[in-house]
C-alpha cells in the first residue's frame, strides 16, 4: 500500500508541476548529462521531434539552459549548430516573452559576441544563422535589442573580408531594412561607412537603404553627402547615373531634417538632374507645414524661371522664403500678370494662385515697394496687397480716386474689413485672406473714424457696387444716416442696377430701419418699390425685428402686384413663419393665379411653425387637388410632412403614412432624410405606439441562411427604398426620448419572444444607467434558455470584459449552465463567421480580455485543480478568449508575467483537459501546433 501512495504522490506532484510525460524527462535529464556535441547529437534529434510533435510545453527555459552551452560550443559541428537553430526557432517565441534576458542572452548578444571574435568559420556560421533567423529567432522586442547591439558588430565587420561582409550587407538590406519600422537607434559607425564608400560588390545597388537605417542627423548628413558625391553605381544604374544619385535622395522623405540640411538638399536644385526629387521633398516639407530654407542667392532666377513652369507651387515657396529679393522676383511675375488680368481671352500660367497667395501673406516685406508700383500704376490688386500690411490710409485715398475699379475695390476692403460678415469674407476668393485683411485693419483703430466719414462719403458714387459695400459697412456698424441711400436705391427705375447693388449685399437691420422698410413694402405706390423692400428684408441678416414684420408681410400675399405677392412668399421661404395667421394665408396662397407665387408659398409652408388641425386638414384637401405645376405639388407634399411633425392633433395621419404605409414611398424616404419632430408630436406618437402590437411597427428582419439568401437581399432592397416603420420612428423621435421607451417595451411585453425582445434593445444606441440592470437579467434569461441567437452575442457585447467577468461569476456555481452558455455563445460567433464569408456583414464577437483583466483570468483559474476534470474548465477557455493572448504581442508578453501560462500547463497531464486547453496553450507558446495530449 505504501509503495502505491508514494506513486500516487509522485504523480500528483508531476501534475502540479506541469511536467512532461516520464520520456521527455528522461530525455531532458540525459542532456543535462552530456558533455559534448557530439553526444548530444542523438538527444537533440529526439528534441527536435518531441517539440514538433506538441510536446514540451512550458520547458522553453529549461530547454534553452540545457542546450546554451552546445550552442555557444566553438567546436560544435554544424550539423548539431543547425539542429540547435531550428529548436531555437520554435521555442524563441515563448521564451522572449517567459525569459527576455535569457532570451537576450541567447539570440542576441552571444550570436553578436561570435562575430566579433577572430574564428572565420564560426563568425561565418553566425552570419547564416542571423540572416536565416531574422523572422523566426526575433520578437519585435528582440529586434529592437539586437538593433541597439548591432553598430558594435559592424564596426568590427568593416575589416572582414568581402565575402563576409556581403552577409552582413544582405542581413541589412534584405532582412532589417524591409522592415519600415526597423531603423538603428546609434546609427552607423564611421569605419562601416567608409568601407561601404569602397565596397564594389552584389550588394552596390543596395547602399541607399543601409544608409538610410540610420535616422540619426549623422545618417542624414551621409545620405545627403552622397547624393553629392555618389560612389560609382552599379552596373544597372551605370546609364542612369542622376537616378543613382535620387536614389539617396528619396531616403530623406519623411525625415524631420535640421534648416542647414535643408539648404543643403535645395542647393541641389543647381543640378538639372537632381531637379525633380528635390521638387518632390520640397512638396513634402510644404505639405507637413515645415518651413522651407532660404534657397542661395545664385538660384533665384532659377527659381524666378521655375516659377511658372510644372514645378511652379515649390519654387514660389522657396522664393517667398528667400526673403525680400525672393518675394520681388515673385512680385515681377506677378506685376506682368496683372497687366492683362482682365483681358477677355488670356492663357492662364500655371500656378497663377500660388504665387498672388503667396505674395499676399508676405506683402508686409516688400510694402515699399509695392506702394511705389502702386504710385506709379494703380491698380486694385495691388491695393488690396497693400491692405494686407495695414497701408489703410492707400485704401481711403483710393475711395475717391477718380477711377472707378479702384473705388470698388477700396469700398470692398473697407466694407470687409469694417464688417467681416461670411459671405463678404468668401468673396476674396479665400477665406483666410479675409480674415487676414481683417486683423490687419484691427490694428489700425486711429482710422476708424475717418473711415466712417469715408465710407459715408461714399454713399453719394454714382457706382452701384460702391455704394452697395458703403452702406453694408455703414449698416453693420448701425448708421442711420444710410437710410436715405438705402430708399433712394430701391426707387432706381434701372431694374439692373438694383439686382447689380444686391449682389453680395446681407443688410445688418436695426429694428427702427426694418420697420421703416416694412411701410415702404407696404405703403409705396410703386410696385417695384415694395417688391424691392421685401427682398431687401428677404436678404437681411436674421434679427427680433422679423417677428415684427411678419404681420406686415403676411396681409402683403394679397397684394395686387403678382411679383410683390412672389417676393413675400418668397420671404417666408427664407424666413419660416411663426404665426397660424401667417400660415393660413400661405395656404391661401397656393391657389394663386401665378405659378411662381404658388410654388414659393409652398416652400414657405415647408418651414412655417404655426400648424392647427385644422390648418393640417386644408393642407391635406389641398393636396389632394393636385396642381398643374409638378414642383408646387412637390412643394406640398413637403410642406404635408413638415406639418405632421409639428402639429400633435395629426398623430395619427403620420402614423398612417409610418405604419399602414399609406401615401407614396418617397413620403418615408422624405421622412427618413428629414428632421425630427417637435417634442409635443414625439410624445404623442409615443403613446400611441405604446397600444400597437411590435409586430406592426418593430418586425424582425428575415434570419441569416443561405436558403433564405435572396429572400434578405429583397427585403433590404425594399427597405431602403420605402424604409421600415422602426426606421422611420428612429429618425421621428430623439434618440435620448426613444432609446429607453424601446427598451422598456421590450422589457414590459412577456409576450415576445425573447429574440425579439433582445433585437429590440439591440436597436438602441444606449442603454440608460436605470435600465442595464433588467437587460442584464433579460439577457441571462436568453443565455439559460438558449434563445436569441445573434442577438445575445451582440448585446453581450454591450458589457465588454466585464460581462464576461459577470457571467462566469454568477455562474460559477452553476457548471453546467455556463458549459451552454459558453457553448451556445461561441456558436453564435461561428454564424457570424459564416456570414462573413459569404460576402455578407460579419456578425459580433465574444468580447476579448486586456492586459487589466489578467489578474483576474490568474485567479479564476488558479480555482480550478488540476486532474480533477472541472466541468468549468472548457467553458472558461472559450469564454475567456485565451488563445487570443498570444495574437497581440504586448498582451502576450504581460501574461507572461503572471501564472496563466502555468496554470493551463497544469491540464496536459489529464487527456481530458489537455483536450481543452490545448488550442489555448499551442496559441500562447506560438509554435504553429497545439500540444499532444495522452
Amino acid at each position: 500500500m505504501g509503495r502505491w501512495l508514494s506513486v500516487l504522490t509522485l504523480l500528483l506532484v508531476m501534475a502540479a508541476r506541469a511536467q512532461p510525460v516520464p520520456r521527455n524527462e528522461q530525455l531532458l535529464r540525459a542532456l543535462e548529462t552530456a558533455r559534448t556535441p557530439a553526444e548530444a547529437r542523438p538527444l537533440l534529434e529526439r528534441l527536435e521531434q518531441a517539440l514538433k510533435d506538441g510536446e514540451l510545453f512550458g520547458e522553453e527555459t529549461r530547454i534553452a539552459r540545457l542546450t546554451r552551452r552546445f550552442w555557444e560550443d566553438p567546436a560544435a559541428p554544424s550539423a548539431v549548430r543547425f539542429q540547435l537553430q531550428e529548436i531555437y526557432g520554435m521555442i524563441a517565441p515563448a521564451l522572449a516573452a517567459m525569459e527576455p534576458s535569457l532570451a537576450e542572452t541567447l539570440f542576441v548578444h552571444g550570436p553578436l559576441g561570435w562575430l566579433q571574435g577572430k574564428d572565420p568559420e564560426r563568425r561565418r556560421w553566425t552570419l547564416d544563422v542571423l540572416t536565416l533567423g531574422w523572422e523566426i529567432l526575433y520578437g519585435q522586442n528582440l529586434q529592437e535589442v539586437f538593433l541597439q547591439a548591432l553598430p558594435a558588430m559592424l564596426a568590427s565587420a568593416a575589416t572582414w573580408p568581402e565575402e563576409e561582409f556581403e552577409v552582413v550587407l544582405y542581413l541589412l538590406a534584405d532582412r532589417i531594412a524591409l522592415s519600415t519600422e526597423m531603423r538603428l537607434p546609434d546609427g552607423l559607425p564611421t569605419a562601416f561607412v567608409e568601407r561601404l564608400r569602397r565596397y564594389r560588390g552584389n550588394y552596390i545597388w543596395k547602399l541607399p537603404e543601409i544608409l538610410a537605417l540610420d535616422t540619426t542627423e549623422t545618417g542624414t548628413n551621409r545620405l545627403i553627402a552622397w547624393a553629392q558625391h555618389p560612389p560609382p553605381p552599379p552596373p544597372s544604374l551605370a546609364a542612369y547615373p542622376h537616378r543613382w544619385r535620387e536614389r539617396f535622395l528619396e531616403k530623406l522623405d519623411g525625415r524631420r531634417l535640421t534648416p542647414e540640411q535643408k539648404r543643403q538638399v535645395v542647393a541641389l536644385l543647381s543640378d538639372p538632374e537632381l531637379r525633380d526629387a528635390v521638387f518632390r521633398l520640397v512638396r513634402a516639407w510644404r505639405y507637413r507645414g515645415e518651413p522651407l530654407p532660404p534657397p542661395p542667392p545664385e538660384m533665384l532666377p532659377m527659381l524666378e524661371e521655375w516659377a511658372v513652369r510644372e514645378h511652379c507651387e515649390e519654387a514660389v515657396r522657396l522664393l517667398a522664403a528667400a526673403g525680400r529679393e525672393g518675394l520681388t522676383r515673385l512680385f515681377r511675375i506677378v506685376m506682368e500678370e496683372f497687366r492683362d488680368w482682365d483681358a477677355p481671352v488670356r492663357e492662364p500660367r500655371p500656378c497663377e494662385w500660388d504665387r498672388w497667395s503667396t505674395l499676399f501673406a508676405h506683402a508686409d516685406a516688400i510694402a515699399d515697394r509695392i506702394e511705389a508700383a502702386y504710385r506709379e500704376a494703380p491698380t486694385p490688386r495691388l491695393l488690396r496687397l497693400l491692405a494686407r500690411p495695414g497701408r489703410w490710409e492707400v485704401v481711403l485715398e483710393a475711395l475717391s480716386s477718380p477711377e472707378a475699379a479702384l473705388r470698388r475695390e477700396a469700398a470692398f476692403l473697407l466694407a470687409l474689413a469694417v464688417a467681416p460678415e461670411e459671405d463678404a469674407l468668401a468673396r476674396t476668393g479665400d477665406a483666410g485672406q479675409g480674415q487676414a485683411l481683417v486683423a490687419s485693419w484691427k490694428k489700425r483703430p486711429e482710422l476708424q473714424a475717418r473711415a466712417q466719414k469715408a465710407l459715408r462719403q461714399a454713399l453719394r458714387d454714382e457706382d452701384p457696387n460702391v455704394q452697395r459695400e458703403a452702406l453694408r459697412a455703414l449698416l453693420y456698424l448701425g448708421d442711420e444716416t444710410a437710410w436715405p441711400v438705402l430708399l433712394a436705391v430701391m426707387r432706381v427705375e434701372n431694374e439692373n442696377r438694383f439686382q447689380t447693388f444686391l449682389s453680395g449685399f446681407r443688410p445688418v437691420l436695426t429694428d427702427s430701419l426694418a420697420h421703416a422698410l416694412t411701410e415702404v413694402a407696404r405703403r409705396d405706390s410703386s410696385e417695384a418699390v415694395r417688391r424691392r423692400a421685401v427682398v431687401l428684408l428677404g436678404r437681411a441678416a436674421p434679427g427680433p425685428w422679423q417677428t415684427v414684420v411678419e404681420p406686415v408681410l403676411r396681409e402683403m400675399l394679397g397684394d395686387p402686384d403678382p411679383e410683390v405677392r412672389r417676393a413675400v412668399a418668397e420671404y417666408f421661404a427664407a424666413v419660416p413663419a411663426r404665426e397660424v395667421a401667417t400660415t393660413t394665408a400661405l395656404l391661401e396662397a397656393t391657389h394663386d393665379a401665378s405659378e411662381y407665387v404658388r410654388h414659393a408659398a409652398a416652400m414657405a409652408l415647408g418651414l412655417a411653425r404655426g400648424w392647427t388641425p385644422e390648418l393640417v386638414d386644408r393642407l391635406e384637401v389641398r393636396l389632394r387637388e393636385g396642381d398643374p405645376d409638378e414642383n408646387v405639388v412637390r412643394g406640398l407634399e413637403r410642406a404635408y410632412l413638415h406639418a405632421l411633425r409639428r402639429e400633435p392633433g395629426s398623430v395619427d395621419r403620420l402614423l398612417a403614412i409610418v405604419l399602414e404605409r399609406k401615401g407614396p414611398a418617397r413620403w418615408r424616404k422624405a421622412l427618413a432624410e428629414g428632421p425630427p419632430a417637435d417634442s409635443i408630436v414625439v410624445r404623442a406618437l409615443l403613446e400611441r405606439l405604446a397600444s400597437r402590437p411590435l409586430k406592426d411597427w418593430a418586425s424582425m428582419p428575415p434570419k441569416f441562411g443561405l436558403e433564405a439568401l435572396q429572400r434578405m437581399i429583397e427585403f433590404f432592397v425594399r427597405a431602403e427604398e420605402d424604409p421600415l416603420p422602426l426606421v422611420l420612428i428612429g429618425h421621428l423621435v430623439p434618440r435620448e426620448m426613444l432609446d429607453p421607451w424601446l427598451i422598456r417595451r421590450a422589457l414590459e411585453d412577456p409576450n415576445l419572444s425573447l429574440e425579439h425582445r433582445l433585437w429590440l434593445i439591440h436597436q438602441t444606441l444606449e442603454i440608460p444607467a436605470d435600465l442595464r440592470e433588467n437587460v442584464w437579467r433579460l439577457l441571462m434569461q436568453a443565455l439559460r434558455e438558449e434563445e436569441g441567437g445573434e442577438m445575445t452575442l451582440a448585446l453581450f457585447g454591450r458589457w465588454g470584459f466585464a460581462g464576461v467577468r459577470r457571467l462566469v461569476e454568477e455562474r460559477w456555481d452553476e457548471p453546467e449552465t455556463l458549459r451552454r452558455v459558453a457553448r451556445y455563445l461561441r456558436r453564435q460567433e461561428e454564424l457570424g463567421k459564416l456570414r462573413a464569408a459569404t460576402g455578407n456583414t460579419g456578425g459580433p464577437h465574444l468580447p476579448k480580455p486586456s492586459d487589466e483583466d489578467l489578474p483576474w483570468i490568474e485567479a479564476t483559474l488558479a480555482r480550478l485543480v488540476p486532474g480533477t476534470r472541472d466541468p468549468r474548465l472548457a467553458p472558461l477557455v472559450e469564454l475567456l478568449g485565451l488563445w487570443d493572448l498570444g495574437n497581440d504581442p504586448a498582451l502576450k508578453k504581460a501574461t507572461f508575467q503572471t501564472r496563466i501560462p502555468q496554470l493551463l500547463l497544469r491540464h496536459l497531464a489529464d487527456p481530458v483537459e489537455c483536450r481543452a486547453v490545448a488550442e489555448a496553450v499551442g496559441s500562447l507558446f506560438s509554435r504553429g501546433i497545439v500540444p499532444r495530449c495522452p
